[in-house]
Order: structure tokens, then sequence, then C-alpha cells
């Protein structure tokens, strides 16, 4: 079974951290960020809305063990040498990285790099070389 668990942006100083409690009525959230113990403010999945990023945990780790969020970019090479550049998405219910669903995806790659986000570093994104 995945960890359900949360990575949360602060975008006025790009600080991560993990949220002490998530309200999605209100769309709000609560954690230590920006120098304050429990502070909150509004949130979005999209980045369009509120201070904060909500980003979810997919349950994959990259080559180095680190945890892969939504909105990942991820930098693969498969067996055969093919090199690739895409984010990590939620679609229909399922992780997505580009075109492939990200859990048949690991099975068909050797080397898988968290390499930014989307936030953060959207020029990472060249797609495929």
């Amino acid at each position: 079974m995945r960890e359900i668990k949360f990575d949360a942006i602060y975008k006025p100083t790009g600080e991560h951290f993990t949220p002490i409690s998530i309200n999605f009525n209100d769309k709000s959230v609560v954690g230590n960020f920006d120098g304050e113990q429990g502070d909150w403010c509004h949130f979005s999945l999209d980045g369009k809305y509120g201070d904060v990023i909500l980003r979810q945990y997919t349950g994959l780790k990259d080559k180095n063990g680190k945890e892969i969020y939504e909105g990942d970019i991820l930098k693969a090479i498969s067996y055969a040498g093919y090199e690739t550049k895409n984010e990590v998405t939620f679609l229909n219910g399922c992780y997505m990285f580009g075109n492939w669903n990200a859990h048949e995806f690991f099975n068909r790659h050797q080397y898988i790099e968290v390499i930014g986000d989307i936030y953060e570093n959207p020029e990472l994104i060249n797609h495929e070389k």
C-alpha cells in the first residue's frame, strides 16, 4: 500500500515543508515555514491560487532514493539508452510520466532521477532528445 503524504512549496520563498494539517474544504494548510511554527495559508494544487503549492507523493523513489512527487521533473534513460525528461502528473486516478503510466514507465527504464519540479524549474522540460 502506498504511503499518503504531501510536500508543500511556499511560493514567496520557494521553501519546501511538510504540512502539519491540510483542510481541503477551505484549501488551507498549516506547517512550519517562513520562519514561523504552525503558520497557515491557502494552497492550490496547480500553483495558480494561494501562497502554497501542495504536491502528493507518488509512492515511488528515484535511483538515489529521493521521493517522487506530483509535479517533479524526471530524467530517465531506457535500457536502450534513450533519454527523456518530463513531469509527473496525476490523470484519471493514475500517476503519469508523459503518456506513460508511471509504474509501467519505471519498469522499462534503468535510470530515473528527480532533477527539479515544474514550479521552480519549468525550463528543465525539453521533453525528448
